[in-house]
């Protein structure tokens, strides 16, 4: 029989252990270096690869009214409040004193007069504006200086996009820090149970940890070819390896070592075991790769930095987790052995069918129209919020009341009367009079208040601060109407051009870029997905059946999504309640949930489709899969579970999102789709699960599998450098 091209490759690998494991060595350090350069091509700032109108109104600002001449500035603002003394009384004006004080003495700070602020109407607040050289090492500085002025009742803290930026750039380091402890804890745990055996349970963390390192310097040097184009790539690059390393790096791994553990246990020696696991598992963890590699893609399509940065983390992780598997693991489980089975648990032995799930599927397989019945059922409960889904981003008060959006907002909405957020028309080639009256009428729309004419040399900015909380509809409502129906009214001028940029006006500008790529982007992941299953297992049902299912738990997983965040239901396990689910959420969570179930759905149909093929019985090959690839993929679910449940309780609103919304999904995919839909379809369909047209016979043959237990096959023999005596050896 022939093992196939990844069999191969995992029998060459072990023919010479020492020297594949040396030659990985030299690519892990070599990925080390690189990867400690990745902070020099990243980029904190979010920016769109398609030039917007607020796009245009930002680089009008830089230029005349930050100003070119000194480079790029920050625009940030000092803010001093207090609820016990106004502005005028000693204490107040001491730490307003100190603050403008220690922002004098940075390098890079404009000059500050605490004579120019702004005094707010209750007199609590008071706010300064002033320009930061676009460095964020000074920015952090002057964040620090300012303060370590507050006093116990006094406080004094800067407030401007990049200042939040950098803020959240923290906050987001820890609680990435937290989420990823929490993850190795709970796979570790959960993979010594899976296990049995602690040395097979370390593997798997071992090979996630060097997928990460290896992911991290092939995303460095990515980064830094396409920053030499002129194109920021985003640091989420970097706060997705490590999440996304460690879930899908102990994934393939895990499949990779019970399998393994299992062609042991029926008696193959160690090399032919490689070889059985290279042909079967392996074969199956480059499938599950591809498939995440076109969820990714599909990704990558939506015109952010910041999904730039997330497809390229991504991607490079599944590269290197599957190459890994591919090709170091095989020689480390060569050089194991037998012993990949030492400090071994009083649990099942490796070689054996779990009872628990042995009845689970025969139960499955024997009704097989109640499984589905029942699971579309809780599926379809579970799809019900999702009608009442709508999208906003995070309010203020969302946030933690120590966060420096939180802390602007109260100040802007109790002491100033308006939202913490400003919107800029920035108009150039119209009359004093034109612009007069463009302000009067921005003044008088509900949407709008506190507005002012700044006058440049070359342009003129009409600044106004938002009536409406960033999650309300109507601040969209709002810039909308002023830039279709207000502007058009008042510049008559046919040489006049306005542009309208701010916070708001951002956001609008990057909701409506996403919902435009968005379509074609699910469309490429659904297409590249259906071509590779079509061409793996040559059905045409099996993809189809597969995008439903998938489709329809990732409806599902949205619906719980809403239920926890919009209707509040999640404020019982401490999760943030919010006006609406972030824009950027669905597509996200579609990618990467379709992506990380199709692991799944191919772990399961390559062991059904691999009994199938040596039996020709559909129901024996279902219960047979299920039995198998059960304890995995449930172990492997809650490892997943464990590792983004950990950023489910992250104090930015959005990550929380993100994270509990991965968590549900692969909860549902490994459970309701994996444990009830699939098998009792897969029972129902029977042989026409398999079913190819005729015009499509020409696709190529790849789906080839070793036998189940040992038999005379012509299995490649060992390489000379390792003879029979030191194969026992290693048994």
């Amino acid at each position: 029989m022939d093992v196939g091209l990844i069999g191969r490759i995992a029998r060459r690998s072990a023919s010479r252990p020492w020297l594949t494991i040396s030659l990985w060595l030299v690519v892990l350090v070599a990925a080390g270096a690189a990867a400690g350069t990745i902070g020099t091509y990243v980029s904190p700032i979010q920016t769109n690869l398609v030039t917007t109108d607020s796009d245009r109104e930002a680089t009008l600002e830089q230029q005349f009214r930050v100003g070119s001449a000194d480079g790029e500035r920050f625009a940030e603002q000092l803010i001093v409040s207090s609820d016990s003394q106004p502005a005028g009384s000693a204490g107040f004006e001491a730490v307003l004193a100190n603050a403008v004080a220690a922002l004098r003495t940075i390098d890079g700070v404009s000059a500050v007069s605490a004579t120019d602020a702004l005094i707010a109407p209750n007199g609590h607040a008071v706010i300064l504006d002033f320009t930061v050289v676009a460095d964020n090492a000074t920015m952090l500085e002057a964040m620090d200086a300012v303060a370590a002025s507050s006093s116990g009742d006094v406080d004094a803290f800067v407030s401007g996009p990049q200042s939040t930026q950098l803020a959240l750039n923290e906050l987001a380091t820890t609680d990435l820090a937290r989420g990823e402890g929490i993850g190795i804890v709970v796979a570790l745990v959960v993979l010594v149970f899976v296990f049995g055996a602690v040395v097979a349970a370390g593997l798997p963390i071992l090979v996630a940890l060097g997928s990460i390192v290896i992911a991290t310097g092939i995303g460095a040097m990515v980064a830094r070819v396409i920053s030499s184009t002129g194109t920021q790539v985003s640091d989420s690059l970097t706060i997705f390896v490590g999440m996304m390393g460690l879930a899908l790096g102990i994934d393939y791994s895990l499949l990779t070592v019970q399998r393994f553990r299992e062609e042991l246990a029926k008696g193959h020696t160690v090399l032919d075991a490689v070889t059985i696991t290279g042909s079967t598992a392996n074969r199956a963890v480059f499938t599950s790769g591809l498939t995440v590699v076109a969820a990714i893609g599909g990704l990558m399509l939506l015109p952010q930095n910041t999904f730039l940065g997330i497809g390229i983390a991504i991607i490079a992780v599944a590269v290197s987790a599957v190459s890994v598997a591919l090709f170091l693991l095989p020689a480390v489980l060569r050089l194991l052995g037998h012993k990949v089975n030492a400090w071994r648990l009083p649990m099942r032995h490796p070689g054996e069918t779990s009872r628990g799930w042995d009845r689970l599927a025969h139960a499955v397989a024997r009704r097989p129209g109640r499984a589905g019945v029942a699971g579309l059922a809780v599926l379809g409960v579970l799809m019900v919020p999702l009608l009442s889904l709508k999208f906003a981003m995070p309010s203020p008060d969302s946030w933690p009341e120590d966060f420096v959006l939180h802390k602007a907002n109260v100040v802007y909405t109790e002491d100033f009367g308006f939202t913490e957020a400003t919107t800029t028309v920035a108009v150039t080639g119209a009359s004093q009079a034109e612009i007069t009256a463009l302000a009067d009428a921005i003044e008088a729309d509900a949407g709008f208040a506190g507005t002012t004419i700044d006058a440049r040399d070359g342009a003129v900015f009409i600044d106004t601060h938002d009536a409406y909380d960033v999650a309300d509809s109507r601040s969209g409502i709002a810039i909308e109407r002023l830039r279709d129906d207000i502007i058009p009214a008042h510049l008559t001028d046919p040489t006049a051009e306005a542009v309208v940029g701010g916070a708001r006006a951002a956001e609008y500008d990057n909701f409506a870029l996403i919902s435009k790529a968005a379509p074609w982007a699910v469309a490429f992941i659904l297409g590249v997905t259906f071509v590779l299953l079509l061409v793996m297992f040559r059905s045409i049902v099996v993809p189809i059946k597969a995008i439903i299912m998938n489709v329809v738990g990732t409806a599902a997983t949205f619906g719980v999504l809403v239920a926890a965040y919009q209707w509040g239901w999640g404020t019982a396990l401490g999760l943030p309640s919010v006006e609406g689910i972030s824009p950027y959420m669905p597509v996200m969570v579609f990618a990467l949930v379709f992506g990380l179930s199709m692991d799944y759905h191919v772990f399961l149909l390559s062991r059904i489709r691999e009994r199938y093929e040596a039996t020709g019985d559909t129901k024996a090959s279902v219960i047979e899969g299920v039995s198998r690839t059960g304890p995995l993929i449930t172990g492997a679910a809650l490892i997943m579970i464990g590792v983004f449940g950990g950023f489910a309780s992250a104090s930015i609103p959005e990550l929380s999102q993100w994270g509990f919304g991965l968590a549900v999904g692969v909860l549902l995919d490994a459970t309701i789709i994996r444990i009830l839909l699939v098998p009792a379809a897969m029972t129902w369909l029977d042989k026409a699960n398999w079913y190819l047209p005729s015009w499509l016979e020409w696709l190529p043959r790849v789906e080839r599998h070793a036998p189940a237990a040992p038999v005379a096959v012509p299995i490649p023999a060992p390489m000379p450098d390792l003879d029979d005596e030191r194969e026992r050896s290693f048994a």
